[in-house]
């Protein structure tokens, strides 16, 4: 009898769906829409199900599976329960669902002795740590009470400069009355009405158009993205202080704000070289749903010791 695990990575955009074997050997893939159920709970369900319907293809009658499914807004599942189990009937499986960021810190390698902070910075932002089997959120509290070190963050404190400039009388910067052509904004009233009219992932959209012109050499929007790196840098040095064994730690990086935007990852390294002793940065990411195979070879384990 096989053992086997499907991992599933749902977000915003995709859910990556592996099925592998006990030794970690992958034997099939499939991909399909979103699984945030913050976006739609009806079509992230289905997606999930389309998921692993394609992947038990591979199913052979005695073999014992193992699901864990790491999906993007999985606190916010309505019937989180009656959910798992509608799965384990209908497919004769084990299931677990948890966060993606949860099966995204278990996919990062590390030696024995080494925590892990992994610092998220996308179009939010949060850090988590593990030590040992013990996984803690530090922020993440969302746009209305944190968000610091993101996309969104970013370009909230571009507009509050913005909003001091209507305030004050003064003439905008270069980088606000590009960002007012941008958003087709001509007064104070044309702003509020953006905003508020908004998504918040429209809104940090608008850091593509401040990381351009920082890359063109324009100071303001420079300063902006060199502190969202140290916001981030911030909420990783709380959350070092956090560890109760003292050892080496090392940070991964996820997100495509800190990943990609211009100055913020060097700005948060070398905040974290001015105060932090002892850490070494991932070099090289695996993908998010290795962590939910691993996650579900610590189950397995569990079963058969029982």
């Amino acid at each position: 009898m096989r053992k086997l695990i499907i991992g599933i990575d749902g977000g915003g955009t995709k859910t990556c769906g592996v099925l592998y074997n006990e030794k970690g050997e992958e034997l099939l893939r499939a991909e399909f829409g979103f699984s945030n159920f913050s976006i739609d709970q009806e079509v992230a369900i289905k997606n999930i199900h389309k998921t692993i319907e394609a992947l038990l293809v591979e199913r052979q009658k005695d073999d014992e599976v193992i699901l864990i499914m790491g999906i993007s807004g999985a606190s916010k599942l309505t019937h989180k329960k009656s959910f798992i189990e509608e799965l384990e009937k209908t497919y004769q499986l084990s299931a677990e669902l948890v966060t993606d960021a949860h099966i995204a810190i278990h996919s990062i390698d590390k030696k024995e002795d080494e925590h892990v902070i992994m610092a998220i910075g996308g179009t939010g932002s949060a850090v988590m740590i593990l030590e040992g089997d013990d996984y803690q959120l530090i922020g993440g509290y969302g746009y209305l009470l944190g968000d610091e070190g993101s996309a969104y963050h970013l370009v909230i404190q571009a507009l509050k400069k913005m909003t001091d400039h209507f305030d004050r009388g003064l003439s905008m910067t270069p980088l606000l009355s590009h960002m007012m052509r941008v958003m087709n904004v001509n007064n104070r009233e044309d702003l509020v009405n953006f905003v508020y009219q908004s998504r918040k992932t429209e809104l940090a959209q608008l850091a593509k158009n401040i990381s351009d012109l920082a890359v063109a050499s324009d100071k303001e929007a420079h300063d902006l993205l060199i502190n969202e790196g140290r916001l981030l840098a911030e909420q990783v040095l709380i959350a070092a202080s956090r560890f109760k064994k003292k050892t080496k730690i090392r940070i991964a990086l996820r997100g495509g704000f800190i990943v990609n935007a211009p100055f913020v990852k060097q700005a948060f390294v070398d905040e974290l070289l001015t105060h932090l002793d002892d850490f070494v940065m991932e070099e090289h990411p695996n993908e998010a749903v290795l962590g939910a195979y691993r996650l579900g070879i610590k189950k397995l384990f569990e079963v058969t010791s029982c």
